[in-house]
């Protein structure tokens, strides 16, 4: 089978599978994107990422992580629901799109190892896959494959697709044929993504700063929040897609009836009170197998103080007064902060009764803090 052949045969193949899009792009140098990656690394746009920072050539290299490489396989499927089953319900944290179902990676994993067995059975090739936790640049290498273009708020878009798509890889040593690319830059003159941003956490066309960034705050970070970063949150509890919602190229695509990430009609939002007192056991039996796990059960009942802070709401208080004292200091700190935002004599005589008593010096800063934002106020 020539290379022509295989790669018809590759694409049937991966339509078979659910996938959406297939290009390919020949295994060499992203040299310009490696340049944009140590920029945005030397600035420390990572935040606390630090994986990001290892090896970064790996990321633009195909051929460090399969010797003899020789394509990139880049494959894409589209998780855009429709935009009445996209809409969050009244009263719930707002739960990013990906994430309202099985968790993709173990999705795409699956079908893309499948096709990879399929491929080297077919022709003797040696291939590997990898969802987004591989050190791939996956957006660059979908750029240079002609699937789509890096917008600028970072995300690939297509012309066909919007930009509601999950991507995966297989690097291969299969002989295949190359599609065209870079794919052409089609934003224009538009800014709707930077200017929606609530956190001007894109800081130039196509650069995003975690540091600012909702997703980074709610799924990627680990312990406190600060808490000038907590206000720009909102009602996210887990993830963000502001920038997607406003984008043009997302305003006229419609996709099928086809889920293969089995969404859940609970996980379209959440109730941040119920997940402030939910336990651990609880968490796990609920959310396992979903991407709500990258967030960690402390993680989420942090983002979930946040959001009753953000709403500022006194009905919220007695939960809050749930969790003044747990076990996590994280949890306690940013519940009490919770409170100081909400406000109110009720608010300030829980921060004043847990002042007398709270030994953990970050929770009592955080106490502090809320007592002088609620300040002397006599309002209920």
């Amino acid at each position: 089978m020539n290379a022509e052949s295989l790669t018809r045969a590759l694409r049937e193949r991966a339509a078979g599978e659910g996938f959406d899009a297939c290009a390919i792009a020949a295994a060499d140098m992203l040299e310009r994107d490696g340049q944009r990656l140590s920029a945005w690394l030397m600035q420390g746009r990572h935040a606390d990422m630090h994986w990001m920072a290892r090896d970064p050539s790996m990321r633009t290299d195909p051929r460090k992580l399969l010797r003899g490489c020789r394509g990139v396989v880049v494959l894409a499927m589209n998780y855009w629901p429709g935009r009445e089953a996209a809409r969050t319900p009244a009263a719930r944290g707002r739960v990013a799109l990906y994430a309202r179902g099985r968790d993709y990676h173990k999705v795409l994993r699956q079908k893309l190892r499948s096709l990879a067995a399929w491929l080297d059975r077919t022709c003797g090739s040696t291939s590997r896959a990898f969802v987004d936790t591989g050190p791939l640049l996956e957006r660059a290498w979908a750029e240079r494959a002609g699937l789509g273009w890096i917008g600028k708020n970072a995300n690939l878009l297509t012309r066909g697709m919007g930009s509601w798509l999950l991507l995966g890889e297989l690097l291969t040593t299969a002989e295949l044929a190359v599609d065209s690319g870079p794919h052409a830059e089609f934003c224009g003159s538009c800014t709707a993504c930077l200017e929606a941003c609530p956190t001007d956490a894109i800081v130039a066309d196509g650069v995003v700063d975690s540091n600012r960034c909702i997703s980074y705050w709610t799924i990627e970070h680990r312990g406190s929040v600060p808490v000038e970063r907590r206000p720009g949150n909102g009602e996210w509890i887990f993830g963000c897609d502001i920038c997607q919602e406003v984008c043009p190229w997302n305003e006229s695509f419609a996709r099928d009836d086809d889920d293969p990430f089995s969404r859940r009609e609970e996980l379209r939002g959440l109730d941040p009170a119920e997940i402030v007192v939910m336990d651990e056991s609880t968490f796990r039996a609920q959310f396992s197998g979903t991407a709500l796990m990258r967030a960690k059960w402390e993680g989420m009942r942090r983002n979930a103080c946040i959001v009753l802070g953000n709403r500022g709401r006194a009905e919220d208080l007695p939960v809050l007064e749930a969790v003044l004292s747990d076990a996590d200091p994280v949890v306690a700190g940013h519940a009490a902060w919770a409170v100081g935002s909400i406000g109110g004599r009720r608010a300030r005589q829980l921060l004043e009764r847990l002042a007398a008593s709270e030994r953990r010096p970050e929770v009592l800063r955080e106490i502090r803090d809320g007592l002088a934002h609620v300040g002397g106020a006599d309002e209920d």
